[in-house]
């Protein structure tokens, strides 16, 4: 065909309006459009810039463009558009469609060319032939190769297209870059015309839906055409009568998924083949906007991986972690990036579409468990990490918070019952137990545990399966406990320990099961210690620790057995001290201590073990304390706070090493205030609050730090009182009540917190008493006793919560005496001494009861006196004094029983002087003087130990 030969008919120009136009060329008439040309959308929004870029693109002499971008983005819309815009610009135009294949989609050019091939020619001679038929068309021409998805006809057929000058050839493709073709991105419409384009559709929408609208969007990700097909839906669906609201809608792609909504059949010009518009549902034009077969094995998978995982940015750095045996990992995700399944954002991140997610979760259904079970796997291990000190063995909390994020994402999307799934629950459920949130924790384990109960009933001879239901029993009561629900708690250890003691039965052999049955009985323990059944609590402690040792003497190797067994040494101990035996505690705790040492020396990079030699430094400081062996508790404080600091500079994000500083603090600052350094006291507390302060600001939602903190303001509140600093005591425990407040109204049945929240008010009654305001003070002890009662009702063998409603008689009866209400001072006085008589009965190697009974006797006495009964408060006198001598002389450098002791000389003093025996008196005094001056002396910075000699010498000048 020749130009001088060329001739236009002088038809109409309008080839949209008014018909088409053809062109001469020698004896062929060509039509102006080689194509019927595409179906034009009457909506068109947000895209005119585009429609201009693409035209600058090819005024640039860019040939061959690729408007690229995700399936149903509104790549082909724009095309269609650009088409009809510039079609005067154009002497020759023609759209074609390359679902099926490129090859045919070109070649189907050949009938309006007038163009016909020998049957014998193959595809290759046609193509050329076409080419030199469309090489000979005047220019400019435009050639629109709509949906060219299909990479490897790409690189086949991309020279020959090049090779077309007289062309503009614009393909719309979700390959993301090819060779060296320039590309047009087409990106998400931003919100406002989002909206506009829902509304277009749907034009019943209320503005006041808003939010519901903008959760919709995000949650397909923006993607053009699912916004038509579900605004179309909607006004179908309500077009008399509202029937699916948009909250309707939301909650349906939450729950079931896009591919899983109510769906009506709706016209959309999508892939419509010919003039007339498409008519499916929604579901079948979604769920053929990808076609997963042109995908290889390796890649399908990696689809899989993506489909379950968030739709957001993943670092290559991550995924190569977590698809750690994937070979050519990179160059698989390059492909996909490139063949645009998938986002590439510089090549360090990579991003799945929410739709390509549905398409794939749909037609990989079958394959997915599979497909991922190297991905969780690998999530397994990142987040597990070692008991006791929270510490993730392979991540930081700051990447297993990002784990965790990927793993809840998984069991979202896989709904199979496998062992590996059950696993995943097992760890996020930890996760969220260490960092604090127990709700989510909760919400873990009970799913571990259903999937664990449905593989151990489906394959009950399985006893990996078993051992993974009792650890999910172990699970449920260690939450239920931090939860405060100690009833439901011991029913799950009840639960626990009866699947490990049938496996042990059944594989006696077998370590881990004997190790097992071993933590159970700690676990019953920890329980019936709580619940206040201590002999009980030591029995399973016993138990426990004979276990240990026969594991830790078959294997004296075995670190974890030698682990175990010192950990039951320390339960042994704690629980000894509940009951009173000091000695014997403190002889477990030195067993705990030697065992820990050993350990650490052996293994000084091991973290668990040094964490735990720190813990047998604090056991044995608190004991050496009780004992009143305050230098050398001294001594044990530091080696623990030493200890806490060096794992702590070393893991500064490991929150438990933090955690321990804190208390080490605590411990510090306790002791400093029993030897009377209160300045050096307030120094570690201000240490321990800022710690708990970052913990908590850090983590709002664990309730440890929460805990924590309020305790820390406790102990500011109380050094400012020993101080003299009654207003800034004041605000502190103004600060611990609000605390523990905001932690009971989110826990009730948490009997921590409960408690917690009584002693806060205990706290406020004494500073309030102090400050004079003897009302607001009785209704703070009222509040307390109030708590305390309750904890007792429901606890009645928790010895802590009686000890602590004895105690709150006592501020009640103090108050009370001091507002002059004598009898009913009296009355509450009684009933703290009954309450101690039984804690005293029921434990008399307990000292902290012994001494709680001692001091009730004193309040009685004191209160007879005022009323003269002078006799009857004598005997309570002589009791009290009975009492405290006997704890003197079994603890003589304890120096709060020696205070007690000095006190209880010092009111038989004042009743001898009241009873008219001045020399009775003088001789009580000086008895008292003696012990005062050694503990004002000993302890200089002690105001009560200086006041109180001050006041007995005072007393025996005047007699």
């Amino acid at each position: 065909m020749n130009d001088q030969h060329r001739q236009i008919d002088q038809g109409n120009k309008s080839i949209y309006a008014e018909g088409n136009v053809s062109v001469t060329y020698g004896d062929k008439r060509i039509p102006k459009n080689l194509t019927a040309p595409p179906f034009i959308s009457d909506v068109f929004i947000g895209r005119d810039a585009d429609i201009q870029a693409v035209h600058q693109k090819f005024r640039d002499g860019h040939l061959l463009l690729l408007v690229n971008g995700e399936g149903g983005i509104g790549k082909t819309t724009l095309a269609a558009h650009y088409y009809r815009q510039y079609a005067q610009t154009y002497q020759h135009l023609a759209w074609v469609f390359a679902e099926s294949s490129l090859l045919n989609a070109l070649l189907s050019l050949a009938i309006s060319l007038r163009l016909e091939f020998p049957p014998e020619w193959q595809a290759q001679q046609k193509l050329n032939a076409l080419l030199a038929e469309m090489a000979d068309l005047q220019q400019p021409c435009l050639l629109v190769i709509d949906n060219a998805n299909n990479l490897t006809e790409l690189k086949r057929y991309y020279l020959a297209l090049s090779a077309c000058p007289n062309f503009h050839i614009l393909l719309t493709t979700r390959i993301s870059e090819f060779e060296q073709a320039a590309y047009h991105p087409i990106t998400n419409l931003p919100v406002e015309l989002a909206i506009e384009l829902f509304i277009r559709h749907y034009p019943q929408h209320q503005p006041e839906e808003n939010t519901v609208l903008h959760s919709i969007l995000v949650a397909v990700g923006y993607n053009t055409l699912v916004i038509e097909l579900l605004a179309k839906t909607l006004a179908i669906s309500n077009r008399l009568k509202t029937r699916y609201r948009l909250a309707d809608l939301l909650a349906d792609l939450q729950k079931k998924g896009l591919l899983a909504i109510q769906n009506q059949v709706v016209n959309t010009a999508y892939h419509a083949q010919g003039p007339a518009l498409r008519e499916e549902s929604p579901e079948s034009i979604i769920a053929a906007m990808y076609d997963l077969s042109e995908l290889d094995e390796q890649e399908t998978v990696l689809l899989s991986v993506f489909a379950v995982l968030p739709a957001e940015n993943i670092p290559y750095a991550v995924l190569e972690t977590l698809l750690v045996g994937m070979e050519n990992l990179d160059a698989a995700l390059l492909t996909l990036a490139q063949k645009g399944w998938l986002a590439n954002h510089a090549n360090s991140s990579f991003k799945v579409s929410p739709v390509v997610q549905e398409i794939t979760l749909e037609k990989n259904r079958l394959r997915l468990l599979t497909d991922c079970l190297e991905l969780m796997a690998a999530l397994i291990a990142q987040l597990d990490y070692e008991s006791g000190t929270g510490h993730f063995i392979q991540a930081s909390y700051a990447e297993a918070a990002v784990l965790a994020h990927y793993g809840e994402n998984i069991l979202q999307r896989l709904a199979d019952k496998d062992e590996n799934l059950a696993l995943l629950c097992e760890r996020l459920g930890n996760f969220h137990k260490t960092t604090g949130n127990l709700g989510r924790a909760l919400d873990f384990f009970e799913s571990y545990f259903s999937i664990s109960k449905e593989l151990y009933e489906a394959y009950p001879n399985n006893v990996s399966f078993k051992n993974g239901l009792a650890i999910s029993y172990e699970k449920l009561g260690e939450t239920h406990t931090a939860l405060g629900n100690l009833e439901r708690a011991l029913g799950f250890f009840e639960s626990y320990f009866s699947i490990i003691k049938e496996l042990y039965e059944a594989y006696p052999n077998n370590v881990s099961f004997k190790n097992g049955l071993a933590i159970s009985y700690e676990k019953l323990g920890e329980t019936h210690t709580a619940l206040g059944n201590l002999e009980r609590a030591l029995g399973f402690f016993e138990e426990e620790t004979d276990l240990f040792k026969e594991l830790y003497e078959a294997y004296p190797n075995n670190v974890s057995f030698k682990n175990g067994l010192a950990i039951s040494y320390e339960k042994l101990g704690e629980t000894h001290t509940a009951l009173g035996n000091l000695e014997r505690a403190l002889g477990f705790f030195e067993e705990e201590t030697d065992l820990f040492k050993e350990l650490y020396e052996a293994y000084p990079n091991n973290v668990s073990f040094k964490n735990g030699l720190a813990i047998s430094y604090e056991k044995l400081g608190e004991t050496h304390t009780a004992l009143g062996n305050l230098e050398r508790a001294l001594g044990f404080f530091e080696e623990e706070t030493d200890l806490f600091k060096e794992l702590y500079e070393a893991y500064p994000n490991n929150v438990s090493f933090k955690n321990g500083l804190a208390i080490s603090y605590e411990k510090l600052g306790e002791t400093h205030t029993a030897l009377g350094n209160l300045e050096r006291a307030l120094g570690f507390f201000e240490e321990e609050t800022d710690l708990f302060k970052e913990l908590y600001e850090a983590y709002p939602n664990n309730v440890s730090f929460k805990n924590g903190l309020a305790i820390s303001y406790e102990k500011l509140g109380e050094t400012h009182t020993a101080l003299g600093n009654l207003e800034r005591a004041l605000g502190f425990f103004e600060e611990e009540t609000d605390l523990f407040k905001e932690l009971y109204e989110a826990y009730p049945n948490n009997v921590s917190f409960k408690n917690g929240l009584a002693i806060s008010y205990e706290k406020l009654g004494e500073t309030h008493t102090a400050l004079g305001n003897l009302e607001r003070a009785l209704g703070f002890f009222e509040e307390e006793t109030d708590l305390f009662k309750e904890l007792y009702e429901a606890y009645p063998n928790n010895v802590s919560f009686k000890n602590g409603l004895a105690i709150s008689y006592e501020k009640l009866g103090e108050t009370h005496t001091a507002l002059g209400n004598l009898e009913r001072a009296l009355g509450f006085f009684e009933e703290e001494t009954d309450l101690f008589k039984e804690l005293y009965e029921a434990y008399p190697n307990n000292v902290s009861f012994k001494n709680g009974l001692a001091i009730s006797y004193e309040k009685l006495g004191e209160t007879h006196t005022a009323l003269g009964n002078l006799e009857r408060a004598l005997g309570f006198f002589e009791n009290d004094l009975q009492l405290t001598k006997e704890l003197y002389e079994a603890y003589p450098n304890n120096v709060s029983f020696k205070n007690g002791l000095a006190i209880s000389y010092i009111k038989l003093g004042s009743f001898y002087e009241i009873a008219g025996d001045n020399q009775l008196a003088k001789s009580f005094y000086q008895t008292a003087e003696r012990h005062l001056v050694e503990l004002a002396d000993s302890f200089p910075m002690y105001v009560e130990f200086q006041n109180n000699r001050d006041w007995v010498a005072g007393r025996l000048l005047k007699l």
